[in-house]
């Protein structure tokens, strides 16, 4: 008798219990893989976004994207509607690629692609927090490099290369930037000046 007691009250516990456990998982599953996919004028928009609260505060100077009744908005110091986060994929109405990149809480984060409706691949950039920074390439109709080096906050910074073609020959010209603003490729200390160098090599 005190063994069938036993085993009703730990089968009670369980069956309390287990629904409890039950939806606190899904709680934190479900509202995190949202998408979707958006028409435009020119293609198709596939978007990932977040219900997630982010415990961080907005940037007063930084742009955020976010997704609010199938469509996309901008909003500069802070946010309206749903964070975009991981995966962002813009295609052209023939389905070929337009932009491929990643969000993180509404920022844009990680390598970012651009493809002409032909197909070609003219622009590669990194993003940071929402700021255009780090390594970036740009291409011609043909697909072959046209500038390259480094970006910060959206400016050119350190060396860039412009490559121009001329028949079977391809020159290259060099500039050098201070956060957008063109400088003497002999300004500066020795230090900062072989750190540009060095940079434009990787």
């Amino acid at each position: 008798m005190k063994r069938r007691y036993v085993l009703l009250v730990c089968w009670a516990c369980l069956s309390a219990i287990c629904p409890a456990m039950g939806q606190r998982y899904l709680e934190d599953a479900i509202p995190y893989q949202n998408s979707a996919l958006l028409r435009t004028d020119e293609g198709f928009i596939e978007v990932r976004f977040t219900r997630k609260t982010y415990v961080g505060g907005a940037e007063p100077h930084v742009a955020y994207h976010t997704y609010y009744r199938d469509s996309i908005y901008v909003t500069q110091g802070g946010y309206h509607g749903q964070p975009l986060h991981g995966q962002y994929l813009e295609r052209y109405a023939n389905r070929s690629l337009k932009v491929l990149g990643s969000y993180t809480y509404g920022l844009k984060s990680g390598k970012w692609q651009y493809w002409d409706e032909r197909g070609v691949l003219r622009k590669v950039s990194r993003w940071k927090a929402g700021s255009e920074t780090g390594k970036f390439s740009v291409y011609g109709e043909t697909g072959h490099l046209q500038q390259s080096g480094r970006l910060k906050d959206g400016g050119f910074d350190g060396i860039i290369r412009t490559h121009h073609a001329s028949g079977d020959s391809l020159t290259h010209v060099l500039r050098r930037y201070r956060r957008g603003k063109e400088v003497s490729m002999e300004e500066g200390s020795l230090f900062s000046r072989m750190y540009d160098k060095v940079r434009a090599l990787f």
